[in-house]
């Protein structure tokens, strides 16, 4: 069985492509640059095909000799449903047995572009005659390795939000651990599974736990929209991409991200990762 597994040398894509490897599958990794092939093909790929989310003869083609699919949008994009939507009409043309879309939790907070967006490729997911399955991950804690060396440099954790709001952070190796299960494995067609973390921790215990690792006190911070809007400008954002993240941290500041580890934890069959199994990972890196 050969999947396709689209933006597979984007962080997300890179460990679904490693979870897939180590489960046996063959995986064909949709790129839009050759100079990408070599190191996915370390990870475990078996082929490439080149193309662009936006133009469907290339995704058409890259479905030649393809079993399924997993399909993993690029992050916040505008066009989600109708990039979306070319794979599925591509999977359908190839009769694919497997559509797995990578979606996100709480598709259905419609106040953010991107979740709303995922929502509505859901549903066109779910209405096109597929077999399909919809995973619904939820935060990473690799959100703290973006920030690590400051954490160590600063003794300061420090993220957008309200530092006592609760989110079930996951760990990405479990997550695409999951994902490479739903995609081999019998038994998860038609589902729509969220997958969320196994405890809820606001900012002020992340910080307590990565001080229980490291020996010394971090505290936490929250950062101000207008910071995280200077620092996005400064990384060469979009407008559009900057808007994005405001709406997205504000919600979440608001609200929190909470879920329920049960699914998670069936699918792997094992306990997921706790943030301070992660923590001492990412220390002992």
């Amino acid at each position: 069985m050969t999947i396709l597994l689209t933006a597979a040398n984007g962080r997300t894509g890179r460990a679904v492509l490693k979870a897939l490897a180590n489960a046996g599958a063959e995986v064909k990794v949709f790129v839009r640059d050759e100079g990408q092939w070599p190191a996915l093909k370390e990870l475990g790929a078996a082929s490439f095909a080149l193309g662009d989310m936006e133009y469907a003869s290339t995704i058409d083609a890259a479905m030649d000799s393809c079993d399924g699919i997993i399909h993993i949008g690029p992050p916040m994009h505008p066009n989600e449903v109708e990039i979306t939507g070319r794979f599925i009409g591509a999977a359908r043309s190839h009769g694919l047995s497997r559509f797995v879309y990578y979606s996100v939790m709480h598709p259905l907070r419609r106040a953010v572009r991107h979740h709303r967006l995922k929502l509505d490729a859901e549903e066109e997911l779910i209405e096109s005659g597929l077999p399909y399955t919809i995973l619904q991950p939820i935060r990473y804690m690799q959100h703290l390795a973006m920030i690590w060396k400051k954490v160590l440099d600063t003794g300061v954790h420090a993220m957008p939000f309200n530092v006592d709001l609760k989110f079930n952070v996951a760990d990405l190796r479990d997550l695409a651990e999951a994902t490479a299960i739903a995609a081999t494995q019998p038994g998860h067609l038609y589902a729509t599974y969220e997958l969320a973390g196994p405890e809820a921790l606001s900012q002020r215990d992340m910080a307590g736990v990565i001080s229980r690792v490291l020996g010394r006190e971090i505290r936490a911070e929250a950062v101000s929209l207008q910071q995280v809007e200077k620092n996005a400008r400064a990384a060469g954002a979009s407008d559009d991409r900057v808007t994005q993240m405001l709406t997205m941290n504000e919600h979440y500041d608001q609200f929190g991200f909470h879920g329920n580890p049960n699914v998670l934890r069936w699918i792997l069959g094992r306990e997921p990762n706790t943030y301070e199994n992660y923590v001492k990972r990412l220390a002992a890196r």
